[in-house]
């Protein structure tokens, strides 16, 4: 385990959590709280990367099957998406407007993380709209073992990579603006690149873990990326949202991943702390309830002859949702990924 990675997760669900802090007040409808949309980019970059350290060996030595590698992908996907699912549709997540059948159809979508392939809002953000996510981790993770022969050697991986930013360069370009978030931020298939792009980080990691590289150094280069990651997110605002949704990020992210995974620097010392990790830990509990709790709290609000402050609302919120993150991971989440793995082994 790489403690700072896991630690970052946190950091960049808190920056989801933000961007979605408008529907409370309008303090939080600006720029440096809505770019917090970056937090989905770095989670698909680090799968990229994560999935590598964790499975490249075992696949390439064929020490664990494709079989056992998309079960522990199951298990741990699976039991908390189709647990909040069912919250969010008993809850009113999905409006019917024609009828059962229309809403069986989302409700199957979702429930096989297929929605985010079928470019309507309606769909790919119904139910729990985070959860569109995970469709692209889904497909991730079905194509992860394939491209194993690429990883023998990181150049042919790289041509990939280089063919497929290619292509999205010049598809963003001629796209028009009302497509963007369909075709360019939720399509499983033009995410895929970030993925990628974790993965070629981790053939780079694997070539510097060893490096004699002092404190001194690896503080300046965990500095540095973040200066670098920082000069990025505030200058988004001057950059076409359709480049930001994917590939504006690729540089800035991979930089911070690449630092943060060499644990060299002062800031790793920080983020090595427990509480940290354990952030990191809840972080896809936090992620998927995050906004089920937000929304609650705006229907209450709208029925409510009550008005608090937003100073005092968020912090309440967002101790609510770490409060809930801590007991689903520890008292569903792993208890399920343990039980699923066992299930689906026989």
């Amino acid at each position: 385990m790489i403690n700072t990675l896991t630690s970052l997760r946190f950091i960049f669900a808190i920056m989801v959590f933000g961007a979605h802090c408008y529907i409370i007040n309008d303090f939080f409808n600006t720029h440096f709280f809505k770019e917090g949309f970056v937090g989905v980019s770095f989670f698909f970059v680090l799968s990229g990367f994560i999935i590598a350290y964790n499975y490249q060996e075992k696949l390439q030595k064929s020490t664990i099957t494709k079989r056992s590698f998309w079960v522990a992908r199951i298990a741990r996907v699976y039991p908390l998406h189709w647990l909040t699912l069912f919250i969010a549709a008993g809850l009113g997540g999905y409006v019917i407007t024609s009828g059962i059948v229309d809403w069986l159809k989302h409700f199957l979508a979702s429930l096989t993380l297929t929605n985010a392939y079928i470019p309507k809002a309606d769909y790919f953000f119904s139910f729990n709209s985070p959860s569109w996510s995970l469709c692209c981790e889904q497909l991730f993770y079905i194509c992860f073992p394939f491209l194993i022969p690429l990883t023998k050697n990181y150049k042919r991986l790289l041509y990939v990579f280089g063919f497929m930013a290619i292509l999205i360069f010049i598809g963003m370009y001629f796209t028009p603006e009302e497509n963007i978030k369909e075709y360019w931020y939720v399509n499983p298939i033009t995410r895929f690149p970030d993925f990628i792009v974790g993965m070629l980080l981790f053939q780079l990691y694997e070539r510097l873990k060893n490096k004699d590289i002092t404190f001194l150094q690896g503080s300046l280069f965990e500095i540095t990326a973040v200066a670098v990651f920082s000069g990025f997110y505030f200058y988004a605002a001057e950059i076409p949202k359709v480049y930001r949704y994917s590939c504006y990020y690729w540089l800035p992210v991979a930089a911070i991943l690449l630092s943060f995974s060499l644990q060299k620097g002062v800031i790793s010392r920080i983020l090595s702390n427990r509480v940290f990790i354990i952030g990191g830990e809840i972080s896809y509990s936090f992620y998927l309830i995050h906004l089920l709790v937000l929304q609650l709290y705006v229907e209450w609000q709208k029925s409510s002859t009550t008005q608090i402050a937003w100073y005092i609302s968020i912090p309440v919120l967002f101790c609510t949702v770490i409060l809930l993150s801590l007991l689903s991971y520890y008292y569903f989440e792993k208890p399920a990924n343990k039980k699923i793995k066992t299930m689906l082994n026989k």
